[in-house]
């Protein structure tokens, strides 16, 4: 279990970016206390990412964390509940740079081996999440909807891509919760529970114009805060149960005390 939010913006609306980033991180901290981190555009179209191995209370009380999504129309966020390769890594932190994408998690790969062997790209983390970021970025000719068909396990998913600060894809494959939400001054917020969109509308001073539970094998493009594309795809189906309690309950709190 991790936490995922973020937002894209009505670039009319003016808001506190980074207060909003504040409060969405805490609204999803109890997910993950492993790792925090964030993503966005700067106004030179880079890829702006911070992130740290501790929980999202201290990380924004750091230097870094009271300055993310300054001046960002679109930001990504995620907590960790590390099951996958030590936090104390950053490699395997989210938010994922491969490519000109990067991106966020909330679930298991099953099959992230396989994929790295598929795509002949090498690995630099050891988080299963890194594959989903590499299939993304590194596929070329196929809709973001076809490639997800090829990911075995769990997962809700956002990214952002280097040049495009206005815009958000979203994605949940299976099984890992994506609330979707579009407040009343035309600006759109998600994150793994109802709880924290509905916190961000509060944050940016406006009523939720309508709320959604994404359905399992659903993308969504965003751009400048209004969904732009919307595609259905088939996800793949394994007969293998996968429990991530099994594997993150205490496996790293060792190396963070």
């Amino acid at each position: 279990m991790c936490g995922i939010a973020g937002f894209c913006l009505n670039p009319k609306h003016h808001a506190d970016t980074t207060e909003l980033a504040s409060q969405m991180l805490l609204d999803i901290e109890h997910r993950g206390y492993h790792a925090t981190g964030v993503a966005w555009i700067n106004k030179e179209g880079k890829r702006a990412i911070t992130k740290a191995p501790i929980s999202a209370s201290k990380f924004i009380a750091t230097q870094a964390g009271r300055n993310v999504c300054k001046d960002a129309t679109t930001a990504i966020l995620h907590t960790r509940w590390a099951t996958q390769g030590s936090p104390t890594v950053n490699d395997n932190n989210h938010p994922i740079p491969r490519g000109k994408i990067v991106l966020t998690h909330n679930g298991h790969i099953a099959n992230d081996n396989e994929l790295f062997k598929q795509l002949k790209v090498d690995r630099i983390g050891q988080v299963d999440s890194e594959a989903v970021a590499a299939l993304l970025a590194f596929t070329k000719g196929q809709h973001p909807a076809d490639v997800l068909t090829r990911i075995q396990g769990s997962a809700a998913l956002a990214w952002i891509t280097q040049n495009q600060g206005d815009t958000l894809h979203l994605a949940r494959v299976s099984n890992s919760p994506l609330w979707i939400g579009q407040t009343m001054t035309g600006s759109l917020v998600y994150g793994s529970t109802e709880e924290t969109i509905e916190n961000a509308g509060i944050m940016l001073g406006s009523d939720l114009e309508w709320s959604y539970s994404a359905d399992e094998g659903e993308y969504f493009k965003v751009k400048n805060g209004k969904i732009i594309e919307h595609q259905k795809f088939k996800p793949y189906r394994s007969s293998i149960s996968y429990d991530w309690r099994r594997y993150a309950i205490g496996k790293y709190e060792d190396e963070l005390t």
